[in-house]
């Protein structure tokens, strides 16, 4: 009995390890669309694994694999921008803002330059279409990134979210509407400001 408990968990745990495996690269893509940055898509697809594994005994096995994980990366992604818009950062004025080099002070300054990632995505993407995309909500993104990146179908969709297919439909519709409004808007501005 004990035996057969442990053939069927390793059994189990080789089956998770071939799933990961084969969606590692797409879950990890669609933390870095949410996300937007690399630590962030890091921290996300590793937290959205290690809770699937945990959790796989819940896995329906007859649905696919990746809407499952998509699921829990939309969630973790949602919940970690919630709790960075609740979070309140303190700056203590007495910290020192460099270190001491000798007798000089060298101040630590951050590199704003964008990273690999970034520079390829803007090298792909319109400065129109970018700054469209950034006012989006993290909701909007989700399906933005489910729906016009991954291309999954709206059924899929609604079971990741957990919202009806006829919400989903008319909330993709409403945003790709705005989207082409907003970038109509912005091709006519920069047509004036070269007149």
């Amino acid at each position: 009995m004990v035996q057969t408990h442990y053939m069927t968990a390793a059994r189990d745990a080789r089956r998770f390890d071939q799933k990961m495996q084969a969606s590692y690269r797409k879950v990890y893509n669609m933390a870095y669309r949410l996300s937007g940055n690399r630590p962030d898509a890091e921290d996300l697809t590793q937290e959205a694994f290690i809770r699937a594994y945990r959790s796989f005994d819940d896995y329906e096995g007859d649905k696919p694999f990746e809407n499952w994980i998509y699921r829990i990366v939309t969630r973790l992604f949602l919940d970690l921008r919630r709790a960075r818009r609740r979070r309140v950062s303190a700056v203590s004025y007495d910290a020192p803002w460099g270190r001491e080099v000798g007798e000089e002070m060298a101040l630590d300054i951050p590199d704003h330059s964008a990273n690999p990632e970034k520079q390829v995505m803007d090298g792909v993407m319109s400065e129109d279409i970018e700054r469209v995309l950034n006012k989006l909500t993290p909701e909007q993104r989700v399906l933005v990134a489910l729906a016009d990146v991954e291309g999954l179908p709206h059924k899929d969709i609604a079971e990741i979210v957990g919202t009806p297919v006829s919400t989903i439909r008319s909330r993709l519709h409403r945003m790709h509407k705005s989207l082409r409004e907003q970038l109509a808007l912005l091709s006519k501005r920069r047509c004036l400001a070269g007149s």
